[in-house]
């Protein structure tokens, strides 16, 4: 038999818990393996959409819209925002879910007050562009689904790098070789110059720097700090 998460009436009406399906149709008749009460359960597309306020934030500026939305929201969901009178439509994240005076992780939409959100279709993304002894950060306006692979070359701001990690969104850090984020969940990339400028040691301890001038190389010995 199949199994699906919602909510029980007897012993969890507001949290989904596992539920085995008995009967699958317009509504599903449903046994709780929490409690093993029987219940209906009208599925998505039985149930009636209402108008859930919808808070969105896209860069620095904000704006409100009316979405119809039905069954349960989550945060880290995507929408369809869009905006009759202008046309405009947005793909957001939903980041916070305002129930009463309480913010949740889900709820169901008759009960949210309002849904706070960010644009995904377009996200600045920020690149710290590491030197050996300066940092610099650079901000750019990407499509959200547009995917960095950590090792890859890229190009920013004329400047040929080389991505070494990246901070994901609301968690920790990625740095595994290959590994593929879209722009829409990242926080920061961290990059370096694909080419990098030479060192060697002297018998000193001082370090000898090979820079390139014009032409020319010369060597430029320093002192260790």
């Amino acid at each position: 038999m199949e199994n699906i998460e919602v909510e029980c009436p007897s012993c969890s009406p507001d949290e989904p818990v596992p539920h085995t399906i008995l009967k699958d149709a317009k509504e599903l008749l449903l046994q709780c393996d929490e409690c093993r009460a029987v219940h209906r359960h009208k599925t998505e597309k039985a149930k009636k959409e209402v108008p859930v306020r919808v808070i969105v934030s896209k860069g620095e500026v904000s704006f409100h819209r009316n979405v119809l939305l039905s069954g349960r929201i989550k945060t880290g969901q995507e929408l369809l925002v869009d905006d009759e009178a202008t046309g405009e439509a947005n793909l957001v994240e939903v980041t916070s879910i305002e129930v009463g005076d309480k913010r949740k992780e889900s709820a169901l939409a008759r009960n949210i007050k309002t849904i706070w959100a960010r644009t995904t279709d377009e996200v600045t993304v920020k690149i710290a562009i590491n030197y050996r002894e300066t940092t610099d950060s650079i901000e750019m306006k990407v499509p959200g689904d547009r995917e960095y692979v950590i090792g890859d070359k890229i190009n920013v701001d004329n400047r040929n790098v080389i991505i070494v990690r990246i901070k994901i969104r609301n968690g920790g850090f990625k740095k595994r070789s290959g590994v593929r984020v879209y722009a829409k969940y990242i926080s920061r990339i961290y990059t370096e110059p694909s080419v990098k400028e030479p060192k060697r040691i002297s018998r000193s301890g001082g370090r000898i720097v090979i820079k390139k001038r014009e032409s020319v190389w010369s060597l430029k010995s320093k002192r260790a700090g």
